[in-house]
């Protein structure tokens, strides 16, 4: 049970590691403002869980979101000469809009093809809370300019991704996660908004079908106790 926590934690948007994640334990532990452990050997930057959890008794998911931040950068020009040497550009309110409905979109669909857990939109017995934000969003993306626009990417942006996994009735913290996610073509591509889109939304779904496998798991191993 909680072997299969650790790997929902270290690897719900990353691949594994090399050791198994271990949660520290002792007089010694690392233990958070609100109780958590830290968990040692994960991928992620910062893995923090409740000890001695127990998610037995969960079969729903509430999916939040917990807000989205953009890091300040100055203005973009439209001239494609002013914007070859800079690789951080602002968002605009569209651009905004898009990433936000992307990423709902997304995880909605792949949270609900969970053969064990149903997505649920208010709280009550059994759901667990599942919420994300998004942090120091940035847009390697340039404007569309006048005229040719031969800008090629190989990045399309980052943001520091933030889940937390609670009890719904309660709102009892149960695991935090914290990581630095870049968004990258499988290849270095021309700018454009259609495939940049179709980029965005192949990494996001690449973490959705992770996010449910793993809490599939979580739940196969916990009624298995």
């Amino acid at each position: 049970m909680r072997h299969t926590l650790y790997l929902l934690l270290s690897t719900a948007l990353l691949s594994g590691c090399m050791s198994d994640p271990v949660v520290q334990s002792g007089s010694t532990a690392e233990v958070s403002f609100d109780g958590l452990h830290r968990v040692d050997n994960s991928r992620m930057k910062d893995a923090w869980v409740k000890p001695d959890l127990n998610l037995s008794g969960y079969d729903k998911i509430r999916l939040l979101g917990a807000g989205v931040e953009y890091r300040a950068v100055r203005p973009a020009s439209r001239s494609v000469r002013a914007n070859a040497n800079r690789s951080d550009f602002p968002m605009d309110e569209n651009q905004k809009a898009r990433l936000l409905k992307n990423v709902r979109e997304v995880f909605m669909t792949e949270l609900g093809k969970s053969e064990h857990f149903t997505i649920v939109n208010d709280e009550g017995p059994g759901v667990l809370e599942l919420k994300g934000a998004l942090l120091d969003v940035v847009s390697n993306i340039p404007p569309e300019a006048i005229g040719r626009n031969e800008f090629y990417l190989s990045k399309l942006g980052e943001a520091t991704l933030v889940l937390e996994l609670r009890d719904s009735q309660s709102e009892e913290i149960l695991a935090r996660t914290i990581d630095r996610q870049a968004i990258e073509p499988l290849r270095m591509q021309e700018s454009n908004r259609v495939l940049n889109i179709s980029e965005l939304r192949r990494e996001i779904r690449s973490w959705g079908v992770l996010l449910a496998k793993r809490l599939d798991e979580l739940h196969e191993n916990a009624i298995a106790q």
